[in-house]
C-alpha cells in the first residue's frame, strides 16, 4: 500500500469519524428539541450510514470486495438518501413511502453486479455519481423552494450544489479519461473528489444543525408574539408591531386607525357553558375577524375577551366598514354560542398620535360609548392632528 493511498484512507476515516459526532449531536438535538423540528433523527441517521459507508472503503484489500465496494456504494446513495428524507421531513414534505424500498430493490442488485469484476470500476463509479448526483439536486430543490431564503437554507443549498458539481466532474472525468483502477490509486482527481465529498457531508450535517436551531429560534419568537390560545399577537407584541406603525404614521403622514373590540356578555358564555367553550368562542372570534381583516392589519389579544385591531394606511370611513364587518360577521366553528362584539374606533386623518397608547385610549373611549348605548354596536372617536388631542 502506497503512502498517498494510506493518506487517503487516514483522510475519509477521519471524516467519518467527525460526520458520525456531527450526528450525535443531531442526535441529541432530537431528543432535546420540539417534536415540530423535524428531520433530525433522519440526518443523524444519514450521517452515520455515511459514517459505515467510509468504513468499509477505508477496509478495501481487507474484506471482501462485495462489502468494501458494492455495500459501501449502496451505503453513500442510501446515507444521501437519508440526508434528503430529514430536509424533506423539516419543511413538511415526506417523501414517498416506497422511496426507500425501491430504491434498494434497484441499487443492491446493480452494485453487487458492478463489484463482482474490477474492470466495471469506471461503471460503478458513474453509477454512483449519477445516483447521488439526482439525489442532491433534489435535495437542492426542496432547499430552494422551502428554505425561505434564510441563512442556514442558502448555505446547505450551496453545499448540495458544490458536491453535485465535484460529482459531475468525477463522473465526466472517469468517462473521458483513463483511470487507474482501484478507489485509493494516486489521482489528482481522486484526491479532490474523495476529499470534496467527505468533507461536503461534514458540512451538510452543520447545515443540518443550522436549520435546525433557526426553526427553533422561529417558534420560541412565535411563542413570544401569539397568544397560546387565539393565535392573535400577545399585548407586547401588539405594542411592538404598534409602535413602529405609528412612527411610520408620523414619519410618512398616512393615516391609522385603530378597532377596540369586546366580546359582549362573554363571563355569562363562561358562567352557562364553561370555560371550554369559553375558550372555544374567543378562537371562533378570532377566526371570525382574520376572515375580514386583509394585510398589513394587525390582531392582538388585549387582555381577556378584549382584541385591538390596527389598520395601518387605513382612514376613518374603511375603518368604520371594517368593524361594522366584524360586528356582522357570522361563527365559524361549529356548535359555538353566539356572542355579539362591541366595537370602537379612532382614525387619525392626517399625521398620527404620540403614542400607540394615546391611539387606543381613543379606540376605548369609543368602545365605551358603544357600551352606553346598547352593546352591538360600533361607535367612534376621531381627530386630525395630535394638537387637537389635547382639546378633545
Amino acid at each position: 500500500m502506497s503512502v498517498s493511498a494510506l493518506d487517503l484512507r487516514v483522510f475519509i476515516l477521519i471524516n467519518g469519524v467527525m460526520a458520525s459526532l456531527m450526528a450525535l449531536v443531531l442526535y441529541f438535538q432530537s431528543r432535546t428539541y420540539p417534536t415540530s423540528v423535524q428531520g433530525l433523527r433522519q440526518w443523524a441517521s444519514g450521517q452515520l450510514v455515511g459514517f459505515l459507508s467510509t468504513v468499509l472503503l477505508g477496509l478495501q484489500g481487507v474484506l471482501p470486495a462485495i462489502l468494501t465496494m458494492g455495500l459501501s456504494n449502496v451505503l453513500v446513495i442510501l446515507a444521501a438518501a437519508l440526508l434528503l428524507h430529514g430536509t424533506s421531513l423539516h419543511y413538511g414534505r415526506a417523501l414517498p413511502r416506497l422511496f426507500f424500498a425501491v430504491l434498494l430493490l434497484i441499487e443492491i442488485p446493480l452494485y453487487v453486479w458492478l463489484s463482482s469484476d474490477l474492470q466495471l470500476y469506471v461503471w460503478r463509479l458513474v453509477g454512483v455519481c449519477v445516483s447521488v448526483l439526482v439525489i442532491l439536486l433534489w435535495h437542492a430543490w426542496v432547499i430552494g423552494k422551502h428554505g425561505s431564503g434564510r441563512f442556514a437554507a442558502r448555505f446547505t443549498l450551496l453545499v448540495l450544489l458544490a458536491l453535485a458539481g465535484v460529482i459531475t466532474l468525477r463522473g465526466v472525468t472517469a468517462l473521458l479519461t483513463p483511470l487507474p483502477i482501484g478507489m485509493f490509486v494516486s489521482s489528482p482527481m481522486q484526491a479532490v473528489y474523495l476529499a470534496s465529498f467527505s468533507f461536503g457531508i461534514l458540512l451538510l450535517s452543520i447545515g443540518g444543525i443550522l436549520m435546525a436551531s433557526e426553526r427553533l429560534h422561529r417558534e420560541l419568537e412565535q411563542l413570544a408574539s401569539k397568544d397560546s390560545l387565539t393565535g392573535a399577537f400577545t399585548r407586547r407584541a401588539l405594542f411592538e408591531l404598534g409602535d413602529n406603525e405609528i412612527a411610520r404614521a408620523q414619519r410618512q403622514g398616512t393615516p391609522l386607525s385603530a378597532l377596540m373590540l369586546d366580546l359582549d356578555h362573554f363571563k355569562v358564555v363562561n358562567d352557562t357553558h364553561g370555560h371550554y367553550v369559553g375558550d372555544q368562542v374567543l378562537n371562533d372570534f378570532v377566526q371570525r375577524v382574520q376572515g375580514v381583516l386583509r394585510r398589513p392589519a394587525i390582531l392582538g389579544r388585549y387582555g381577556g375577551e378584549e382584541f385591538v385591531v390596527l389598520l395601518p394606511d387605513t382612514g376613518r370611513e374603511e375603518a368604520l366598514l371594517v368593524a361594522e364587518r366584524i360586528r356582522a360577521s357570522k361563527t365559524v366553528l361549529p356548535d359555538v354560542p353566539v356572542c355579539q362584539v362591541s366595537i370602537g374606533v379612532a382614525s387619525f386623518a392626517h399625521g398620527g398620535p404620540d403614542s400607540l397608547r394615546d391611539l387606543i385610549g381613543r379606540a376605548d373611549a369609543g368602545l365605551y360609548r358603544a357600551k352606553e348605548l346598547g352593546r352591538n354596536r360600533v361607535e367612534e372617536v376621531t381627530f386630525t392632528t395630535p394638537a387637537n388631542t389635547a382639546a378633545a
